[in-house]
């Protein structure tokens, strides 16, 4: 029974109220899983509807565990609302009352039964605390306190002395484990259930949390598929009735809903990781297209080096616009390329002014070689030509 060491997580409260009889007078509660504040049984939640149903004029509650304990705390407040109040308490133990579960159920006010082979323990109370010498004794103490109401809960529940139970249960520091004949004789237990299809106990017994896994596999469903409305049944699963009248066909055609969702889901999987394949080749690819508009755009000097990040972001928002804009965008003639000479034909290379005229490639020339132009012009003329 931990006194504050179970880890919160996520709300997973994991009790229910299941069933009233006709009258309205009898519910019956099942608390499966660990005692605490937030995990599966939240006494704070438990209490509120119980007290709910109590002021509704129900007053008689089965309370059906299993379960290996939790908050001291969570559960000493369920124990005082129940040991106050004017409802009358059966406590049906389907598989395991271990720890503070087991501390529960010692109310001498409260009818006790047990599953053949369910299984009650014992133990002292545990706890975890960080901090200086007398936040730790402090801490200590307080675990002492607690410890000791719950001997004497246990005590006055089995009739016996105070040390004599601190002694036996609550001094050695182990485990003690009952079995349900064990705990009737004990006084724990009113009496013992003989159920149908009883399962073989667990045979080896390890901790608490092995003989709580053993029976929630084990024990059948808080909701048995006889009790259910069968035609709900068969519209969710698109049947007849008549088609799933048996619990045979009933697990049949659950099982096939459960393959097929499986199967859905595996191609599924298969999509999204074909997809993801897909669209990473179409980045790659877009990634490689803005590179090399940017690096052509460098290299023609159209931009520098240090607009980079500025192009490269821009062509990879919008590649169609950051295309425009640099193709408007004049680039820079090498200093080089313009003081390169260019090469004379071999066969022109004797023509003068008048032969280029005569050819028709003046224009060509004046274009392709001004240097040249401008010497034969010159040599004709006298003087360099005023267009270039």
């Amino acid at each position: 029974m931990d006194f504050c060491t179970v880890k919160k997580h996520e709300m997973k409260t994991n009790f229910r109220i299941v069933n009233r009889d006709q009258g309205g007078k009898v519910a019956e509660v099942y608390m499966y899983g660990v005692i605490g504040a937030g995990l599966d049984i939240d006494t704070n939640v438990i209490v509120a509807q119980v007290e709910q149903m109590r002021r509704q004029g129900i007053r008689d509650f089965k309370f059906f565990v299993n379960s290996e304990g939790g908050e001291v705390v969570q559960g000493c407040a369920l124990f005082n609302y129940l040991d106050r109040t004017d409802i009358d308490v059966e406590w049906v133990i389907d598989g395991l009352a271990a720890s503070m579960m087991a501390m529960l159920i010692t109310n001498p006010n409260h009818k006790v039964s047990a599953a053949r082979y369910a299984k009650l323990m014992y133990h002292r109370v545990q706890g975890s605390v960080y901090g200086n010498s007398a936040e730790v004794r402090s801490m200590a103490e307080m675990i002492d306190k607690f410890e000791t109401s719950l001997i004497e809960m246990m005590a006055r529940r089995m009739n016996e002395p105070v040390e004599e139970v601190r002694k036996e249960f609550f001094t050695d520091g182990l485990d003690h484990w009952m079995t349900a004949e064990e705990a009737k004789k004990r006084g724990l237990v009113d009496s013992i259930i003989e159920g149908r299809n009883i399962a073989e106990p667990a045979a080896d017994i390890k901790s608490a949390k092995t003989v709580f896994d053993f029976f929630n596999k084990q024990l059948l469903n808080i909701i048995k598929p006889n009790n259910m409305d069968r035609a709900k049944f068969a519209n969710l699963l698109n049947k007849q009735e008549k088609d799933i009248e048996t619990d045979e066909a009933l697990e049949s055609a659950v099982k096939a809903v459960v393959d097929e969702n499986v199967t859905l889901r595996d191609e599924l999987k298969a999509e999204k990781t074909k997809s993801a394949g897909l669209e990473q080749q179409v980045k790659t690819m877009n990634e490689a297209k803005v590179k090399q508009l940017v690096d052509s755009a460098i290299t023609s000097k159209k931009i520098g080096e240090d607009e980079r990040e500025t192009y490269t972001k821009l062509a990879t928002n919008d590649f169609e616009m950051a295309e425009k804009i640099i193709g408007k965008l004049q680039g820079v003639t090498p200093v080089t390329d313009q003081l390169k000479t260019p090469v004379v034909n071999e066969a022109e290379k004797d023509w003068t002014f008048d032969d280029y005229h005569k050819k028709g490639k003046l224009e060509n020339l004046m274009k392709e070689n001004p240097q040249r132009y401008s010497e034969l012009f010159e040599a004709k003329y006298g003087h360099k030509p005023n267009n270039l």
